[in-house]
């Protein structure tokens, strides 16, 4: 494979901003030859969209665009897509945000194997919410890794890394963006290395592994007692209003804020408590207090 210019890449993404920008990236360069969604409401979806009540995701715009076969994954059985990777025959597959883990047998078909893009600095950060979690341990990088695809959720060797600063209550669906487009020139740039036979891969540490797992919707996630009042404004301010931390006011009524507006530094007690301030409320944090906004 060293000599061969462009190997056929089967391509396996959601219809996400992440996904899109890394396929339209690839398909630039290299010979694409299939594009895998997940099946979930892949027959509604596909119906809606052919009577117009369903626009195209951007992915699935630059698989038409660019005449790529598109097929939908069911796990377990031999369905279209299936077919569609035994005709097109892929030397390399490449994953950039898909909910299911490819089964070895394909991966061992393709001559250059399979690699995996994620959003986090692997071993950081491993499963389905890793910016989420990035703000939660107080990192003070993000990056994007590419890995070999093992039977084990993000845990194959390193391809290739890159990371940059992360600012104090960025918001989130900023770095998704960054992410997103960093992660389209990283992977790009792993197709090449191991085409040209110039990526051996690196064993990621175990003992530095952290899990990025979903939350349930109003769980709490600060930890008041121990958190310094700028690590929770980051945490805070960096999510909202996509997650926003369950806070009640004195007389037990949820406090729903749209915006954190800063902090303040100072004395406090009552660390978790709210302080109505008319239009909005001072959360009550180690070493001062949040603003947040209605």
């Amino acid at each position: 494979m060293s000599g061969r210019a462009s190997p056929a890449i089967a391509f396996f993404g959601t219809p996400s901003q992440f996904s899109a920008l890394a396929l339209e990236r690839l398909a630039v360069r290299w010979k694409v030859t299939a594009v895998i969604l997940p099946a979930s409401g892949g027959l509604r979806r596909s119906l809606l969209q052919k009577i117009g009540w369903r626009q195209p995701s951007a992915l699935e715009r630059i698989a038409h665009e660019r005449r790529i076969p598109m097929g939908r994954w069911l796990a377990g059985q031999d369905g279209p897509a299936v077919e569609l990777l035994r005709r097109t025959k892929p030397d390399l597959v490449c994953v950039a945000s898909f909910p299911k883990l490819i089964p070895p047998g394909l991966i061992d078909a393709a001559p250059l194997g399979g690699i995996n893009l994620h959003p986090s600095l692997l071993p950081r950060h491993r499963g389905p919410l890793p910016l989420f979690w990035t703000y939660h341990g107080d990192d003070r990088s993000a990056g994007v890794t590419v890995h070999r695809l093992t039977e084990q959720y993000d845990a194959g060797d390193i391809v290739m890394q890159h990371g940059f600063p992360l600012p104090r209550g960025y918001p989130v669906k900023k770095l998704d963006y960054d992410v997103a487009v960093h992660g389209a020139a990283l992977l790009d740039a792993a197709v090449e290395a191991l085409t040209a036979n110039q990526a051996p891969g690196v064993a990621q540490d175990e003992q530095a592994a952290t899990l990025a797992p979903r939350i349930r919707r109003g769980t709490p996630m600060v930890d008041f007692e121990h958190w310094d009042v700028e690590r929770v404004w980051h945490f805070l301010a960096g999510l909202c209003p996509g997650f926003r931390e369950p806070l009640t006011d004195r007389d037990g009524a949820p406090v729903i804020y749209t915006r954190v507006s800063g902090f303040d530094r100072g004395a406090t007690s009552g660390h978790g408590s709210i302080e109505n301030t008319g239009d909005g409320w001072r959360l009550h944090c180690k070493g001062g207090t949040v603003r947040l906004e209605q």
